[in-house]
């Protein structure tokens, strides 16, 4: 259970301290303030519980609909679970709710936490969430340990091989395997924008690996009015003799 709750008792045996000796107030008093803090101690892991189940249930349609902003007041409501759930969960769905809102940076803190209080036992959306936050950051070191352990533990995960194919070029790490998952994802269905940027990292690819023929052959049968990918082009192109 939540630390808050473990210290509900100790505050509260502090307060009736406080009120009985120093407040010389009548111990009717004292039982009028210690009852109310017991019966939340008592009922908090039911509490947390339940607003637990009722954010999870809430946050399936709020982003279903896209409402952003109403995803972050629905988690300042969800006082039972901030309060009183187990740390791994409070950290998980406030990462959640953080990468979400675009807050990619503390996103990762967050699911760095939740993957510490699981002790090894993180569920894979916690890894997921944390290997993508990672990525997004450009921190591909840690993005590619997380991407090999999903891929070792559930292979068929969408986008994690990609990603990891991804960071590896960035890095500049394990080239010949990254060109293996770029030519394994090019012949997935996407659109126009993801086909391209898998061309333009197998072309960097192959620039990176010194075969300039061949990632100039790639980059002539890109299409460059996509601007989504024309950072990856200027990249390319800086790899590229002139």
């Amino acid at each position: 259970m939540g630390a808050t709750r473990e210290l509900l008792l100790p505050l509260t045996l502090l307060g009736c301290f406080v009120i009985y000796y120093l407040a010389d107030q009548p111990f009717w008093v004292v039982l009028a303030c210690a009852i109310p803090m017991l019966g939340v101690y008592a009922v908090a892991p039911a509490w947390a519980a339940r607003s637990v189940a009722r954010f999870d249930r809430d946050a399936v349609t709020i982003l279903a609909r896209s409402h952003v902003a109403a995803l972050r007041k629905r988690y300042a409501r969800a006082l039972g679970m901030r309060l009183f759930a187990p740390p791994a969960v409070r950290a998980e769905r406030k990462a959640m709710v953080l990468a979400e809102c675009g807050e990619t940076r503390a996103a990762r803190a967050a699911y760095r936490e939740a993957l510490d209080e699981h002790a090894g036992r993180a569920p894979l959306r916690v890894m997921l969430g944390y290997a993508h936050a990672s990525f997004s950051l450009g921190d591909d070191a840690q993005a590619i340990s997380m991407y090999r352990k999903l891929l070792a533990t559930a292979a068929g995960l969408p986008g994690v091989e990609r990603n990891l194919a991804h960071a590896l070029v960035r890095r500049g790490q394990d080239l010949d395997e990254a060109l293996q998952m770029l030519g394994r994802a090019e012949r997935e269905p996407g659109d126009a924008v993801r086909q391209n940027e898998l061309k333009l990292l197998r072309a960097i690819a192959y620039a990176k690996l010194g075969d300039q023929a061949r990632a100039k052959e790639l980059l002539h049968e890109t299409d460059e009015s996509l601007e989504q990918t024309a950072a990856l082009r200027d990249e390319l192109r800086s790899l590229l003799d002139p």
